[in-house]
C-alpha cells in the first residue's frame, strides 16, 4: 500500500509545473548546490526509522544526454534509514530544459547504501534524523 501511495504521489508531482534553471518555487527547499527537496513529500517510513522524499538535482555535467536530448534535472524518490545512515533511490526521472520527460527508471531492487558525507542526502539526513 505504501509503495502504491508513493508511486501515485510521484506521478502527481511529475505533473506539477516545475521551474527551470534553479529558480525554484517556495515548495522546493534548497539543501545543497543544485539540489532541492520538495518539502511536502517528506514523510516518515513505516518499516524503519527513516524518511522518504522527492529530490530535484540539476545537471552540472554529471548526466549524459539521453536519445540526443540534454538532461536539465532529475527527480528522484529517495529513502533514508536514520539508524543505519544509509539511503536508496527507488525512482529517478530525467527532464530536459523544456520540462519534458526524457527518461525514467524505477528500481524495485534498489539496495540501501552508505550516505556520503557532504552530499544533499547527508544534509537531509542530518536535518531529519534525530539520533
Amino acid at each position: 500500500m505504501k509503495k502504491i501511495f508513493t508511486l501515485i504521489l510521484f506521478a502527481f508531482l511529475i505533473l506539477l509545473p516545475v521551474s527551470s534553471k534553479e529558480n525554484e518555487s517556495s515548495e522546493w527547499e534548497r539543501v545543497a548546490p543544485n539540489n532541492y527537496v520538495y518539502k511536502d513529500t517528506i514523510a516518515g517510513t513505516e518499516d524503519f526509522y527513516g524518511f522518504s522524499f522527492l529530490l530535484k538535482s540539476y545537471n552540472k555535467g554529471q548526466y549524459e544526454p539521453v536519445n540526443n536530448r540534454q538532461i536539465l534535472y532529475t527527480l528522484g524518490m529517495y529513502e533514508i534509514n536514520c539508524l543505519k545512515h544509509t539511503y536508496k533511490i527507488g525512482t529517478i526521472d530525467s527532464y530536459d530544459d523544456e520540462g519534458d520527460f526524457v527518461n525514467g527508471d524505477y528500481n524495485k531492487y534498489a539496495q540501501f547504501q552508505p550516505i556520503v558525507q557532504g552530499t544533499a542526502i547527508d544534509v537531509l539526513a542530518s536535518r531529519l534524523c534525530k539520533i
